[in-house]
């Protein structure tokens, strides 16, 4: 999903599409996942849970952790969801 003038127009959002943490253009892609400090959150969840990083919204929230322990995964999905809350 881009956010893109007419989206924000739409729903009257009077700020700026800019991200707020490096000025780049704001996606979702960009803000959970490329932006630097999203990448630095990432790297710190492949640090503690040696798991790749997903490399999209849409594994994010669907393939990403095949594979891993079924209760280590759903720790795992608990702790992103309030990391992606935090962001």
């Amino acid at each position: 999903v881009i956010l893109t003038k007419d989206n924000l127009l739409r729903r009257r959002w009077v700020g700026s599409s800019r991200c707020c943490y490096c000025d780049q253009d704001e996606t979702i892609q960009h803000l959970f996942l490329d932006c630097p400090l999203a990448k630095l959150l990432w790297r710190s969840v492949h640090v503690a849970f040696n798991v790749s990083p997903p490399n999209s919204i849409e594994t994010l929230f669907g393939t990403w952790l095949d594979g891993v322990n079924v209760h280590l995964a759903r720790n795992i999905r608990i702790g992103i969801c309030a990391l992606i809350w935090a962001i």
